[in-house]
């Protein structure tokens, strides 16, 4: 716990008293609140865990192709669809990106899930962000299905597609899904930090 002790100190702190916050409301918060600012704190800790468990850095750019960077990804199946034609690599700025997962307590559907990325200012992914992160942490699908809700591609039947990372057991699966459906709640979702 030494580390939060400094971590308050380095960081909260300083930023605690930017606010305006002085010496004297830590000491009444300390003193009147009790077990409940106790309380309160640990829940605040709680959700930034939450949050640091579901951010994830990736590196964009770079001059190669969509089917070398899937290539890189070590894919056990890859949908055939998913190919340089259909999702060219598009430029990119050089430099990270930050992934964070949305999850949901039931089977949501995609606007839902869309209006609350928006209400928490994330922006929706592109697919190249996919290819990336597939290809960059490669073991973070075997916990469960990653959905990349970017615009989504329209496959010659008409039909509105985007890119999941999945596990059928054993093997890493880089997929198409219907992006008009609902999803399973063990699903996570992908979007990024502003």
């Amino acid at each position: 716990m030494a580390k939060l002790g400094a971590f308050i100190d380095e960081h909260v702190g300083p930023e605690l008293e930017k606010k305006g916050v002085t010496e004297a409301d830590i000491e009444s918060v300390i003193e009147k609140g009790g077990v409940s600012a106790v309380g309160m704190f640990v829940d605040a800790f709680m959700m930034c865990l939450q949050q640091a468990r579901n951010a994830f850095r990736i590196m964009t750019g770079g001059t190669r192709t969509t089917d070398e960077v899937i290539e890189a990804g070590n894919y056990g199946w890859t949908n055939d669809m998913v190919n340089g034609k259909n999702f060219p690599m598009r430029p990119m700025p050089e430099g990270p990106r930050e992934i964070v997962f949305l999850e949901f307590d039931h089977d949501p559907g995609s606007e839902e899930v869309l209006v609350e990325a928006q209400r928490q200012g994330l922006e929706r992914p592109l697919y190249e962000d996919a290819l990336f992160f597939g290809e960059q942490y490669p073991e973070e699908q075997r916990n469960a299905p990653i959905v990349f809700l970017h615009k989504p591609w329209q496959s010659p039947g008409g039909f509105l597609f985007v890119l999941v990372l999945g596990c059928d057991g054993r093997h890493r699966r880089l997929f198409l899904y219907y992006f008009d459906v609902s999803w399973f709640q063990r699903c996570r979702f992908a979007f990024v930090r502003k």
